[in-house]
């Protein structure tokens, strides 16, 4: 049974972290859709505006003079050593386009373009922004356009942190470029000889675009952990209850085995008398009939209360009270005296600190007798010492009664403590004799102080005995 429920358990684990994977994996590839389609509503309007910014001019306010003044002069070098030599061309070429990102860097005011954007549009978002050249064709005097530079290759002479797959990166803070995310696309470009043609885009995205495409997959990510969570609920609860079950069934199977020893303890008794008394011998010896008379009467009283424990296994599922008030010291003092004559042949110490003042409470009486029976009950058969000391104190706190009863016994551990008031639970102590029980008295006390609207609670630790206190809400 052991090894079923860790293979329930194991199974059910793998099952549930196979479920999170998948439901990962869904979610992730669902965000990449999102994220690449996402599109900003403000772009356009941001995009129109960087096109009036720089009509007539190139990346930036001032950009096509600044290139102008780089470009047109290197068109004879240039020119030259395309016709001469093409691997000269190819180092020249690098280097001019090493020179344009110095000078760009250098003078670009792409961020005060932007804020004067923002201002003139009323655009609130906090934006990231990224401006970027796709490719570079000069075209010479008898020639087609001739490609500097393009994205798609990778030049060892410029700087590795300005090639970006999308192209070299100019100025900006937006980190992920992708054509989703393009305000404007551009190509300038002229017929005329001894020109240039220029790609360039501007990019501009809100600084929480994450956030915004997460709030899209709300629908998606909430559902899938919603249910995710409602599995490892369910399987918490499933496990709680198998193990619940199957302690519960443990315990009703060490039941069923005690009540049968219980039962036939005193029937065995019964008949081994009954055949005595048959004896002729035995009938002719008064005091011999009256001994085994007393045996039979003994074991016939202990099998009607046993009868008694196990017909009250289904009445204390709800006790039916016949509530009356009484004075709780008077009462507790009536118990002793009783329990004390049936026990005086036990080396048995009651200690009885009672309030000095009557303590009037509302209770049925025969059920606190029998709740305070079962717990003296413990107290005795769970005590290991030469004299039993049992402490029994009642006060009166605030609005409150409170009782307390404490003995010098074995006492209990942490895990003993969780279960000792469920049904069927008997501890089993490390004790220099066996004890005999069916487990249902402390469950009885239990059941007795919730019907009547008290609290109970147990502090205890091994060889330090243990102390109950119920406490009694006071209407008098």
């Amino acid at each position: 049974m052991r090894h079923s429920i860790k293979l329930y358990i194991l199974t059910a684990v793998i099952c549930i972290i196979a479920l999170a994977i998948v439901q990962f994996f869904l979610i992730y590839n669902t965000y990449q859709l999102l994220d690449s389609r996402f599109n900003y509503v403000e772009k356009g309007r941001i995009g129109e505006a960087y096109n009036l910014a720089i009509a007539n001019d190139k990346l930036f306010p001032g950009g096509q003079p600044l290139l102008d003044s780089i470009i047109v002069p290197q068109y004879p070098y240039l020119e030259q050593l395309y016709n001469t030599n093409r691997h000269s061309f190819d180092t020249a070429s690098q280097h001019l386009v090493n020179r344009i990102i110095r000078e760009l860097v250098k003078h670009e005011n792409t961020d005060s373009m932007l804020k004067a954007i923002k201002a003139n549009d009323g655009i609130k978002d906090s934006l990231l922004f990224a401006l970027c050249i796709h490719r570079l064709d000069i075209k010479f005097k008898d020639s087609q356009y001739v490609n500097v530079y393009n994205r798609f290759k990778k030049y060892p002479l410029i700087p590795a942190n300005r090639q970006k797959e999308i192209g070299l990166f100019i100025c900006g803070n937006l980190q992920q470029l992708n054509e989703n995310s393009a305000a404007s696309s551009l190509v300038a470009n002229s017929p005329m000889p001894y020109s240039y043609s220029l790609s360039f885009s501007f990019y501009a995205d809100p600084y929480n675009r994450r956030t915004l495409v997460l709030q899209q997959m709300k629908y998606t990510i909430l559902p899938g952990l919603l249910t995710l969570l409602a599995v490892i609920t369910l399987f918490a609860i499933t496990l709680f209850k198998w193990i619940r079950q199957k302690h519960l069934s443990d315990m009703k199977s060490d039941f069923i085995n005690n009540i049968t020893h219980e039962f036939n303890t005193p029937i065995t008794a019964i008949i081994v008398a009954n055949k005595n008394i048959q004896n002729e011998k035995t009938l002719d010896n008064k005091q011999s009939v009256t001994a085994l008379s007393e045996i039979i009467n003994r074991q016939a009283e202990r099998l009607k209360l046993l009868v008694e424990k196990v017909i009250n296994i289904a009445a204390t599922e709800k006790l039916a009270l016949k509530i009356t008030t009484t004075d709780l010291n008077e009462l507790i003092s009536g118990i002793l005296a009783v329990y004390s004559l049936n026990t005086m042949k036990q080396a048995i110490r009651f200690d009885f600190h009672n309030s000095g003042s009557p303590l009037m409470i509302e209770a049925d009486t025969f059920h606190f007798t029998t709740l305070l029976q079962n717990i003296l009950d413990n107290a005795v058969k769970y005590n290991d010492q030469p004299e039993k000391i049992i402490t029994i104190t009642t006060s009166r706190e605030k609005e409150s009664i409170i009782l307390t009863i404490q003995d010098n016994g074995i006492g209990m551990n942490t895990a003993t403590l969780r279960h000792i008031f469920e049904k069927f639970y008997r501890h089993q102590p490390n004790l220099s004799r066996p004890t005999k029980g069916l487990g249902l008295g402390l469950y009885y006390v239990k059941q007795c102080v919730d019907a009547h609207g008290w609290t109970i609670k147990v502090s205890s630790e091994p060889g330090a005995g243990s102390t109950f206190v119920i406490t009694i809400p006071s209407k008098i």
